[in-house]
């Protein structure tokens, strides 16, 4: 086996925080399963430098886009352009490579990169003879909207022989992203599902929590932020017009959380007097291992954790600019693994006062019967890779002499 590995990861959103924490949490545990291996995050997220440091995981950054509410992007430097700005970004992702090549490189949800950047990188990989692997959540969109964007985008024109492996981050029998997207044979018979990312910290690894917290509180937390205020917002309404909901609230931001919505939210949650807010916690299990129950918005990585932790949990989906997020809390929902309210239940502040009294008083266990060991198998899936490399690299040099 490679005595020192090199896992590279795409991380191509700068938009809130999922893919950077599925992207971290993956390099973590690959770095501790092999002790010598290094891992890269390629991210033009500004937040890498806000997660405790391992000086076997590197950040090579990219120049930043911003996401639009509306889905569609924008560069945060405003003398680029669009088109500028993806051509600098697929040379830097080049240079990170040519610098240090991988043996491993695993695509974060974009078969073919944000606008096709990643084309050149993966021809180059493939001559050098890394193995390329990509990653895809347990549901991506609709599958009537994924098929026009994937058709649109041109990955259907590229996507067969791209990849050596696609790994589904869940399970088959929750949701699978790909079945019905008309895809080639080859291309399904590539897939396998690892079951969901969670990565407990335990007690001594999760960041030390606000002295002020209450015992029992309600966690509302709504990932990045940079769309949460809606159920923030929701929360403070049903508190302010239901004095019934007696247990204390902790709103977790974001750190993409618009600043004036941000200050409105606090202010409103101070007069309030039974809740407790917070900017940023760049790994939220603390919060959330204390927490008697939660409301977010069914992002990825919240679900995972919420869930995985077998906490009560009432998801307020957003539906745009994907429906993702709905899907998913709708299918947890009929496995009983949560509470869902929708957007319209969730801007009645009565029938949401409800919906949190209702989630609060559940006795039922959640989450009953998940998979989450999905990291672990993923480092199964890794070794095995690693494994064959060396075998191969093995009969290459026997075949020299």
């Amino acid at each position: 086996m490679n005595d020192a590995p090199h896992i590279v990861l795409y991380s191509h959103d700068t938009f809130g925080l999922g893919h950077l924490r599925r992207s971290r949490k993956i390099a973590m545990t690959l770095v501790e399963r092999f002790c010598t291996a290094h891992a890269t995050i390629i991210t033009g997220s500004d937040l890498s430098s806000r997660f405790p440091a391992h000086d076997r995981i590197h950040f090579a950054p990219i120049p930043q886009i911003e996401k639009q509410p509306d889905g569609s992007y924008r560069p945060a430097d405003p003398q680029l352009t669009y088109e500028q700005v993806i051509e600098a970004r697929s040379q830097a992702i080049m240079e990170a490579l040519k610098r240090r090549p991988a043996d491993i490189f695993i695509t974060d949800k974009e078969p073919l990169g944000l606008s096709g950047e990643l084309m050149p990188a993966l021809g180059y990989l493939k001559t050098c003879g890394a193995t390329l692997v990509l990653g895809l959540r347990d549901v991506l969109d609709d599958t009537a909207l994924l098929r026009s964007e994937w058709e649109r985008k041109g990955i259907y024109e590229r996507i067969e022989g791209l990849y050596d492996h696609i790994w589904i981050y869940g399970t088959e029998s929750f949701y699978h992203p790909l079945r019905e997207m008309g895809l080639p044979a080859s291309v399904l018979s590539s897939c396998s599902f690892t079951g969901f990312l969670y990565r407990s910290l335990g007690q001594a690894g999760a960041p030390a929590l606000p002295a002020d917290l209450p015992e029992d509180y309600l966690l509302v937390t709504a990932g990045g932020g940079g769309d949460g205020d809606f159920v923030m917002n929701a929360v403070v309404d049903a508190y302010e017009q239901d004095a019934e909901i007696t247990m204390p609230a902790v709103l977790l931001l974001g750190p993409y959380a618009d600043p004036q919505e941000a200050h409105a939210i606090r202010a409103r949650a101070q007069g309030t007097g039974r809740m407790h807010v917070i900017d940023f916690d760049s790994e939220p299990e603390g919060l959330i291992r204390r927490a008697s129950a939660v409301v977010g918005m069914c992002g990825y990585n919240t679900f995972c954790e919420v869930v995985s932790r077998n906490k009560k949990a009432l998801f307020v989906p957003r539906q745009t600019p994907r429906l993702e997020q709905y899907i998913r809390a709708s299918r947890a929902a009929e496995l009983g693994w949560c509470r869902m309210a929708p957007e319209a239940v969730a801007s009645r502040p009565l029938d949401f006062a409800a919906a949190i009294r209702a989630l609060i008083a559940d006795d039922v266990p959640v989450g009953a019967g998940i998979d989450a060991h999905g990291l672990e198998r993923i480092g199964d899936a890794v070794e095995t890779i690693l494994h064959d490399r060396n075998q191969q690299s093995i009969q290459l040099a026997r075949a020299k002499y």
